[in-house]
């Protein structure tokens, strides 16, 4: 290469497109469920069909719950892997965690298979762990991973242990399915017949619920309450759809601007029912909170105008922050009711116009009609004033 010439810039990889890396998310998405199917299935078979060591020792035939664990782990894992959140990343270790400490424990044709495959699946997530980092690192479904991992975990020291004291207990636990049945309803609290007979065994008891219980209501709360909440909404969402249907010769109020909810307040102290349309749900909460019917959605749509009644509406205040929204607005009521009177608000005289050729009956300018009110009370008391220059009694 001759002295003056510049090196040649190095290539630069180019970053896959975003189609590209959504396929090779889903795909890691796909192995670990399939993965975890595998670990799962193994574990199952491993119980039922206890196959002979390569050597033995103290943990021969404890593998089956490390591997069925590990594989529950990758199965809660795999619609986090679409999301690529770092938990995902960090607790698919897990998997091949569980499963080494099982194959060196309880070394078996099962054991080292599953070692094997969630070795696997970990070695083909590796090369993408930077972009796991590039999620959200907080948030309920963090936490609802964290704690469902948490419960995991307990479930699999109770399982263990409680077969590894098994004669320490009265009748003694045989078996991984007596091992399971006592964890599970011990940290329910459910109570079990099954009680420990030496101290060593009373404090493994003790332990286990100190660890269990606290997850395992935490889990409930985050499972079920969600859940809960879902339905309250529905039942919320039918009363408000039987309440609007019920209504008539009420006034529709569009938007949740401070001259809407003024006129809110006003239509409810002269004793009218109104109804306010809005697509803002905070605001519509507070007004919900101070007692007026709302709806939300959009004042420029006919199905929400047609939810709220508005064939069977005596009147609908247009009073929305931007004015081409108000405009719209009126365009569609118009259109849905020619004989329905609209009253509009505008920002500004120059709006008013618009607004009446749109359909507005009546099209009002709040600073015009502040400027009024504030022009009329200044002549009234300049009026009444007996200190005012050119009064009688001046």
């Amino acid at each position: 290469m001759p002295d003056g010439e510049a090196a040649a810039p190095a290539r630069r990889r180019r970053p896959p497109s975003p189609g590209a890396l959504a396929r090779r998310v889903g795909r890691l998405s796909l192995a670990a469920a399939v993965t975890g199917t595998f670990l799962v299935v193994l574990g199952v078979i491993s119980a039922a069909y206890p196959p002979p060591n390569f050597y033995a020792d103290a943990f021969s035939g404890y593998d089956p719950p490390f591997v069925v664990a590990a594989g529950v782990v990758l199965l809660i894992l795999a619609p986090r892997v679409l999301e690529r959140t770092p938990f995902a990343w960090l607790f698919s270790l897990f998997a091949p965690f569980l499963t080494v400490a099982a194959a060196v424990g309880s070394p078996n044709v099962f054991s080292i298979t599953a070692a094997a495959a969630s070795v696997v699946f970990v070695g083909a997530i590796f090369p993408y762990r930077i972009g796991f980092y590039r999620g959200v690192t907080s948030g309920p479904r963090t936490t609802e991973l964290a704690v469902i991992v948490a419960g995991l975990l307990s479930l699999l020291f109770g399982t263990v242990v409680s077969r590894w004291l098994g004669g320490q207990f009265s009748p003694p636990v045989r078996g991984w399915a007596q091992a399971l049945y006592f964890t599970v309803t011990t940290i329910s609290t459910n109570g079990s017949t099954i009680d420990p007979t030496t101290n060593a065994a009373r404090l493994f008891v003790v332990a286990l619920i100190f660890l269990g219980v606290g997850t395992f209501l935490s889990g409930i709360v985050l499972l079920f309450v969600p859940f809960v909440e879902r339905r309250l909404r529905g039942l919320t969402a039918r009363l408000e759809r039987v309440q609007l249907q019920e209504l008539e010769q009420h006034v529709i109020v569009c938007g949740a601007s401070p001259e809407a909810q003024a006129t809110a307040r006003a239509l409810r102290a002269a004793g009218a029912r109104s109804v306010i349309v809005c697509p803002d749900s905070q605001a519509l909460e507070l007004l919900r909170s101070e007692g007026f019917r709302t709806h939300l959605g959009d004042p420029s749509d006919e199905d929400d105008l047609r939810s709220v009644g508005i064939d069977r509406a005596r009147a609908l205040v247009v009073a929305q922050a931007s004015d081409a929204e108000n405009l719209l607005t009126v365009i569609t009521a118009r259109a849905l009711q020619p004989n329905l009177r609209i009253v509009a608000i505008g920002s500004s005289d120059s709006t008013l116009p618009k607004l009446r050729r749109a359909g507005a009956t009546e099209a009002v300018s709040v600073v015009g009609v502040a400027a009024q009110l504030m022009s009329s009370a200044a002549l009234e008391t300049l009026s009444v004033d007996p200190r005012a220059p050119g009064s009688p009694s001046a």
